[in-house]
């Protein structure tokens, strides 16, 4: 049987010439004496990778931790005409319980008066109208939202105020219109809590 690893080594070793020794194989190649040895140190080698995974996988987890934390709001829950509705909270200052308003002269007809809460004047808005609903019912449990905007301190009155809760921004879908009378710029869109469907309003524009 004919070794062939062992011919061509024969044969590379003849190759060679006479005043040249063979380099053996478990040698490094010669290295240029003006450049400077590289040290090596496999222990510090080891202990440099297994520190910068970690690094990196931490820098990773912060980064997704931190990108959800802003994808997630909390708003306040409210109903209004049998309605779920929801805002963000915010710019919401306090919740206090109705009281008689101060009619303005020449206001806009969405303006339903003014009120003083503890010496701050707040102006109440009617959004309900602004969201095409009808006149509040009697047997209810009505609450102001006092709310500050621009500079502004607004007050809204709702049916019932529910909870607050954490939204994933992914959450959020479009407002499926069925009438034009629904149809409101204050609507960001829609999403589903304790299994009823809740409608996400815009304050700056629901109180524009």
């Amino acid at each position: 049987m004919v070794d062939l690893v062992k011919i061509r080594k024969k044969a590379k070793k003849a190759e060679l010439p006479a005043e040249q020794p063979s380099i053996p194989a478990t040698e490094p190649p010669p290295r240029d004496p003006e450049t400077p040895p590289r040290p090596r140190d496999p222990e510090k080698l080891e202990q440099f990778k297994q520190t910068a995974g970690q690094k990196k996988e931490g820098f990773i987890k912060e980064a997704a931790q931190t990108a959800a934390g802003a994808a997630v709001s909390e708003v306040l829950t409210f109903a209004l005409a049998g309605e779920h509705y929801a805002v963000n909270i915010e710019h919401i200052i306090e919740i206090v319980t109705p009281r008689a308003a101060t009619r303005v002269p020449n206001a806009d007809r969405s303006v339903v008066g003014i009120i003083s809460l503890r010496g701050l004047i707040v102006t109440l808005v009617d959004v309900r109208a602004r969201l095409h609903h009808p006149r509040a019912a009697d047997g209810i449990d009505p609450r102001i939202i006092v709310v500050e905007r621009n500079g502004e301190t607004l007050g809204f009155e709702v049916d019932r105020v529910l909870r607050v809760v954490k939204l994933d921004a992914a959450a959020v879908e479009p407002h499926p219109v069925v009438h034009s009378s629904e149809l409101t710029d204050a609507i960001r869109g829609v999403f589903r809590h304790a299994g009823a469907l809740t409608i996400l309003l815009d304050l700056d524009k629901l109180l524009a």
